[in-house]
């Protein structure tokens, strides 16, 4: 709580959870999954360590993903890494899934004095993940994959 607490005086939203042991590798944005776009793939952070939940949102928009062309990777994401891509312009997206929030667009990111902003009007992944995602739950488009069922 800590952590968000002085990022909320900072100015931000959320915190990009980083491993407990070398802090260094990426876990999860707030209380979403996080994934990033880097040059023509999209990269989530893998769950072979224990350490971040799966969600059902997470495996959808991984899905979703897939099923409209992207190459999508799930394997550990260094934070030195992700800057580094930034730098290097190969960083097009990052965002959120989570049950509430479907997708989150991440316009900004901080690390240490490091700030990387993103103009999320020119993005592709994350919105046509969102749209899909809305247009299946709202009945606009066929659900192929048995995610609806009546309660």
């Amino acid at each position: 709580m800590l952590a968000t607490a002085v990022a909320k005086q900072k100015g931000f939203d959320q915190v990009l959870w980083m491993d407990a042991f070398e802090h260094k590798y990426v876990q999860e944005i707030g209380t979403m999954n996080v994934f990033f776009v880097i040059g023509d793939k999209v990269i989530t952070p893998d769950l072979d360590a224990g350490t971040i939940l799966e969600g059902v949102t997470r495996d959808s928009a991984m899905e979703v993903l897939r099923q409209e062309g992207y190459t999508v990777e799930e394997a550990p994401v260094s934070i030195d890494d992700v800057v580094r891509a930034y730098q290097a312009g190969e960083l097009k997206e990052v965002f959120g899934t989570g049950t509430a929030a479907t997708i989150s667009m991440i316009k900004e990111l901080q690390y240490e004095d490091f700030t990387m902003k993103f103009d999320t009007d020119a993005w592709k992944a994350a919105p046509t993940v969102k749209r899909v995602l809305t247009d299946i739950r709202e009945g606009r488009r066929a659900d192929t994959h048995g995610w609806m069922f009546k309660v």
